[in-house]
């Protein structure tokens, strides 16, 4: 191997641990902070450098690695001048890198750990463990039961790494297991974060974006980009960061509406179904535009798909119409088939399913990240009043937060008695309301990603 400062290759924050042999290492930090570029070298220049060095890589699922840590570990060893072909090979099927000196680096998912078992080379010990995205694991437990398997055989040093950024609810597993964790003597945890990683490394962009979510909602910047763990009150979204317009704001300041989304959350026999019209003005920010919402709560006469579906269609033509801009993009829940298999029937049109997952502080998470941008305002008309009383209230489920899986609050609350809704496009009054717009507003915002600023 050409020899290679590893000064030059790794964070300041990382030069004092980098060569340690302290069974556990935990690395925990902010976005940028290098974590796993830092991890990457790290398993490189051990197996390497050392006789009889392998190593196993974890993600929760198989299917994440090999555009993951895969990538990462071909990327860190070309960094120290290896190159594939001359001085190690690397294999898709199984994913594993055979480095010349006869030690290997196998990638495993956490869920089909059991297999690789059988692949390892009984002359070349395992003796690196690394935990990529640690968070993804659903308990100590999990992986404990993996550590125990590779650990024998070891008699002189054996070092497993753990990476990930920090949950921002200080009861979920991982943030209590590491605070346990720094109680051992085996094990140095490392708390970083990108001040002091080289901006020449990260790029303006990063640092500009990191920036503007510290002006715009510090708490939120001190879990995303310096790994705190902020703690999780009982409102979801900051109501601040929503700006509420006049109705005419757009008329008023000459502001043409380019080209609207639409998205669509479809209830059932007792939650609503909403749509939602978000527009992309020509001065940078994103509308709500309006809202249709029908709301079948403590109704005895229920609307049926198809009319729901003429509904949304009428909605939408209405919004083309008077905002005189088309359409880009109709997004609707992929679970939901009903509604969207009658709006093909009835229009030829494909809503778009976007893939929700099943991890809701996920979809969440996207939303405020939007939000933090300081880029979205709601024209404070009567339809959208809706959205404005879901979102300040948009809650966790009491309880659910200490338990370590935080869950929004779905209960369909009634109004007060002073406070009633109407819906222009129902022509009806709603006489609850929940996290229904909330939904939509998710869904949108999951749908379009890259639109919206939040994937490159």
């Amino acid at each position: 191997m050409t020899r290679v400062n590893i000064r030059d290759l790794v964070a300041p924050h990382f030069w004092n641990t980098f060569n340690s042999k302290k069974t556990h290492q935990i690395d925990k930090g902010g976005r940028g902070s290098t974590k796993t570029s830092k991890d990457s070298l790290k398993v490189s220049v051990f197996c390497e450098q050392y006789n009889k060095c392998s190593a196993v890589i974890f993600r929760k699922y198989q299917n994440t690695l090999r555009n993951s840590v895969y990538k990462e570990m071909k990327r860190a060893l070309k960094r120290l001048h290896l190159y594939e072909g001359l001085d190690y090979t690397a294999y898709k099927s199984p994913l594993e890198i055979h480095l010349n000196n006869k030690n290997n680096v196998y990638f495993s998912g956490g869920d089909d750990y059991e297999k690789i078992k059988g692949m390892i080379d009984e002359d070349t010990p395992i003796k690196i463990l690394w935990f990529e995205e640690l968070t993804e694991f659903d308990g100590p437990d999990e992986i404990d039961q993996i550590i125990a398997t590779f650990t024998r055989g070891n008699d002189d040093w054996f070092i497993v790494l753990y990476s990930y950024n920090p949950p921002k609810n200080k009861f979920n597993w991982v943030n209590q297991w590491a605070e346990k964790m720094a109680q051992r003597k085996d094990c140095i945890v490392t708390q970083t974060d990108y001040r002091s990683v080289p901006q020449q490394w990260l790029g303006k962009i990063f640092i500009e974006q990191a920036e503007e979510m510290k002006k715009n909602d510090e708490l939120r910047y001190r879990w995303i980009y310096l790994g705190e763990v902020i703690g999780l009150e009982g409102l979801i979204y900051n109501p601040d960061l929503v700006e509420y317009v006049p109705d005419d704001y757009l008329e008023k300041n000459n502001i043409k509406i380019l080209y609207i989304d639409f998205s669509i959350d479809s209830g059932h026999q007792t939650s609503a179904t909403t749509c939602g019209a978000y527009g992309y003005g020509s001065d940078g920010y994103w509308y709500l535009l309006d809202t249709y919402y029908y709301s079948p709560h403590e109704k005895p006469n229920k609307k049926a798909p198809s009319e729901l579906s003429k509904d949304i269609f009428n909605f939408e033509l209405v919004i083309n119409k008077k905002f005189k801009a088309g359409t880009d993009k109709e997004t609707i829940d992929s679970a939901e088939g009903a509604l969207r298999n009658q709006y093909f029937k009835d229009y030829g049109r494909r809503l778009h399913p976007v893939d929700k997952g099943t991890n809701k502080e996920q979809l969440i998470d996207y939303s405020q990240d939007f939000l933090a941008k300081k880029k979205f305002r709601v024209l404070n008309n009567n339809n959208n009043q809706i959205f404005k009383k879901e979102n300040e209230n948009y809650m966790w489920l009491k309880d659910s937060v200490e338990k370590g899986k935080p869950i929004p609050d779905k209960t369909e609350k009634a109004f007060l008695s002073s406070e009633k809704y109407y819906n222009t496009y129902t022509q009806d009054y709603a006489y609850s309301y929940a996290d229904h717009t909330q939904d939509q507003f998710q869904y949108w915002i999951k749908d379009n990603l890259q639109k919206l600023g939040l994937k490159q």
